[in-house]
């Protein structure tokens, strides 16, 4: 009697995830680095970034596919599949992240420790086209207040002068690139010290401005931070403000305990 040898066929779906799979990490990395070294723009980097995360998601789709087929006719593919399915989740995070942190964070690209008298940029503003930078800040009081309720400036018992010293400190420890070599007067009592900050991954150029205050006895610290593209910051403002803050009092008492 003849045996009858079973063959299995090749799932047409698993051979065709991985090659979007692994041209999309490709492509994101490209041109991460493109953005970061100045050579490609904020607008281009975000198209070829969406078109990256656009491939990432039919390579994983494609991918979801081949174990289909291979769950249900035994079809050659699982290994390409996994294969696909671990080249397309690193670039599909940041996208998956950014949608869930647009849900849960303020629609503002715009924070400050006031909202009602904000600091002001007193250094002209290297905007990209279609960047949102404005004069006076495009705030919402009700909505930072209801997102971000401990948000404030800080006061100190010191001199401006000391404190001003202690945030240029803290600017310099952060790496954020100074826009002039000292703050700037804005008034008889009132300086400004401006930044710009790149983000880890990407590479975008956000900008803050901290204002130092001089009462007399005491310095009354506030600080803005702005996004210079994109209707929503995801929270990096407030976290931004945040950190600069509790590590501005962590700068100012090991300064005061020396």
């Amino acid at each position: 009697m003849m045996r009858r040898e079973y063959v299995r066929e090749k799932s047409a779906a698993a051979t065709w995830s991985l090659r979007p799979a692994v041209f999309a990490p490709v492509l994101a990395i490209v041109a991460t680095i493109a953005h970061r070294t100045g050579a490609l723009g904020t607008q281009s980097f975000l198209l070829v970034l969406i078109a990256a995360f656009a491939i990432a998601l039919a390579a994983f789709c494609l991918a979801l596919l081949g174990f289909s087929d291979l769950w249900r006719n035994s079809a050659i593919g699982g290994r390409r599949s996994a294969l696909a399915l671990a080249l397309s989740l690193p670039v599909l995070a940041p996208a998956a992240m950014a949608g869930y942190l647009s849900q849960v964070t303020a629609p503002l690209s715009d924070i400050s420790t006031d909202a009602l008298d904000p600091p002001h940029f007193a250094l002209p503003l290297t905007l990209i086209p279609g960047g949102n930078i404005n004069e006076p800040p495009r705030l919402d009081e009700t909505i930072q207040d209801k997102f971000y309720p401990d948000l404030a400036g800080r006061r100190y018992p010191l001199s401006a002068d000391s404190i001003i010293v202690d945030v240029m400190t803290v600017i310099d420890d952060k790496g954020w690139q100074l826009k002039a070599p000292s703050a700037q007067s804005n008034g008889d009592t009132d300086w400004v010290i401006e930044a710009s900050v790149k983000s880890a991954l990407f590479g975008f150029v956000d900008d803050v401005v901290i204002r130092v205050t001089d009462e007399g006895e005491a310095a009354y610290v506030d600080m803005r931070s702005a996004t210079r593209f994109g209707r929503n910051d995801l929270g990096a403002n407030a976290r931004r403000i945040a950190d600069f803050m509790n590590d501005l009092d962590v700068r100012v008492q090991a300064a005061a305990g020396k």
